[in-house]
């Protein structure tokens, strides 16, 4: 099976499931049917305490487990497409933030394969055998950009910037003609997560409330919530002030969005849609959002049959 895993700092994204970038450690075991995953003896259930950002997610195994629990969730849902019994192959394909990949990709591909090894571990109490014949590495947010490039045509614009508004990254990328430039790949430390920290600042020190991340959530999607309206309108006021910033700080990186193609994606992107169509209006150029969250996922996999059928060549790649 081919399998893609975004393994995002706020949420784990398959081809059919998004959940929190959390897991903790059950005492007992997992009951059948229970969400959880029992791992070299370890019983672990999924959390929304998602785990406090790792430069490096190979620092320890948790990145590890997030990723078999999102490919145990596949595995279960394609269970009448697998034949037979034993160990299952997988060919996983996961990504890397623009800024990190170079460094860091055969390390992260290392951290999956484990030399090939079979996987034992239990799903729902039920038991699993995976191994992984191939792992990939491929460039978030440029994965997300493929999905739209050729409907869109963005191949012929000289610039196009590729901006990722994640969870506690925003990552970006220059496209010239198709082409990524290395010299113009970066993250910055910006991320969603600092907006919630922003606002429920600003909310607790104006009206003596706490805002969890799924309050702004439900909040910035404008969904219907119990706050009074002076607490709504300074929330999206302290989030137009947050892009405000964002977008203004490309200048001083060298990038003026004023001609180029702005391409948004990531989970960021998205909550912030119509902010991002209010801020925008002072800038007077194209610009696109990819809304959909599991875009690096079809990127990824996008990328993968490409190159296997030999058709296209990954322009990013660092050997």
């Amino acid at each position: 099976m081919i399998l893609g895993v975004d393994t995002g700092n706020k949420m784990i994204k398959t081809d059919h499931f998004i959940f929190h970038s959390g897991i903790k450690v059950k005492e007992q075991r997992i009951l059948n049917g229970e969400e959880g995953i029992c791992y070299k003896g370890v019983n672990y259930i999924e959390n929304s305490q998602r785990i406090t950002y790792l430069q490096d997610k190979t620092t320890d195994d948790r990145y590890y487990i997030l990723t078999l629990l999102g490919i145990a969730k596949e595995l279960e849902k394609a269970e009448e497409r697998i034949t037979g019994k034993g160990v299952i192959p997988v060919t996983l394909l996961v990504g890397l933030p623009p800024g990190d990949y170079g460094k860091q990709k055969r390390r992260f591909q290392e951290y999956f394969w484990r030399q090939g090894k079979t996987v034992h571990f239990l799903y729902k109490n039920r038991p699993y055998q995976i191994t992984y014949t191939n792992v990939r590495v491929y460039m978030q947010a440029y994965s997300a950009y493929l999905l739209i490039a050729n409907r869109l045509r963005l191949i012929q614009y000289s610039k196009v910037l590729i901006i990722d508004i994640g969870g506690f990254t925003v990552d970006y990328l220059m496209v010239r003609y198709g082409v990524v430039q290395p010299t113009q790949i970066d993250s910055i430390p910006e991320g969603i997560i600092t907006l919630y920290k922003r606002i429920n600042a600003g909310i607790r020190q104006h009206f003596n409330l706490h805002l969890d991340e799924t309050d702004i959530d439900n909040i910035l999607f404008k969904r219907n919530t119990q706050y009074p309206e002076k607490v709504l309108r300074r929330t999206f006021e302290i989030a137009k002030d947050y892009l405000v910033e964002l977008l203004g700080s490309f200048l001083e990186l060298g990038i003026d969005i004023r001609t180029t193609v702005a391409v948004f994606v990531g989970g960021g992107s998205i909550l912030l849609t119509d902010l991002i169509e209010e801020v925008w209006v002072r800038y007077n150029s194209q610009y696109y959002i990819v809304d959909d969250p599991q875009a690096n996922v079809k990127g990824f996999k996008k990328q993968y049959l490409a190159e296997l059928a030999g058709s296209e060549k990954t322009l990013y790649e660092q050997e």
